[in-house]
């Protein structure tokens, strides 16, 4: 009985030293931020689906990611629909004070607040009565983008359930180019 006993110290030990130390988590190296950097292609998808739309090329190229206050990373976006450019989102994201905290660039005066919660890049802002929550996570070698859309209504004290519109997804690969 010494001896399980011992063991099982031992055993926990070791769960808790690689818990606090990172050691035997493959999947840390696979969500650090430094793999959000580069080239991904994928497809734009609506919801709800609009019939006869045209099918939404999206390529995605980010520089290496902000790593102190005042530092930005490329953050582009190319959409085509048939192999033509439709549309090109030419951004930066700045890192702000917090480890945590982000600034998304639009130009133009327009700066976005987003944080980085749970692996995922989270941005909430609204545009005349519309209401948009963007959530962008990588997983491996894949990256979701998902951005719902709401009809703001103003809530005082009270609970308001706003009527959601869509979901705009965005669905890329990572490519070696």
């Amino acid at each position: 009985m010494l001896i399980s006993n011992r063991l099982i110290r031992a055993g926990l030990c070791l769960v808790a030293c690689a818990t606090v130390f990172g050691i035997g988590t493959p999947l840390a190296a696979d969500t650090g931020l430094d793999s959000w950097t580069g080239a991904w292609e994928g497809e734009l998808q609506n919801f709800p689906n609009r019939p006869g739309a045209p099918a939404v090329k999206i390529r995605r190229e980010i520089g290496g990611w902000p790593e102190r206050e005042g530092e930005c990373a490329d953050f582009r976006t190319i959409y085509s629909e048939a192999g033509v450019e439709k549309g090109r989102k030419d951004y930066k994201l700045c890192r702000s004070a917090a480890p945590d905290q982000y600034v998304v660039d639009e130009g133009g005066g327009v700066e976005l607040k987003a944080r980085m919660l749970d692996s995922k890049l989270v941005s909430i802002f609204k545009y005349g009565s519309t209401l948009l929550i963007a959530v962008t996570q990588v997983r491996g070698k894949e990256m979701t983008e998902e951005i719902f859309t709401a009809a703001d209504q103003p809530a005082g004290e009270a609970v308001v359930t706003l009527e959601t519109r869509s979901l705009q997804r965005l669905k890329f690969r990572k490519v070696n180019k």
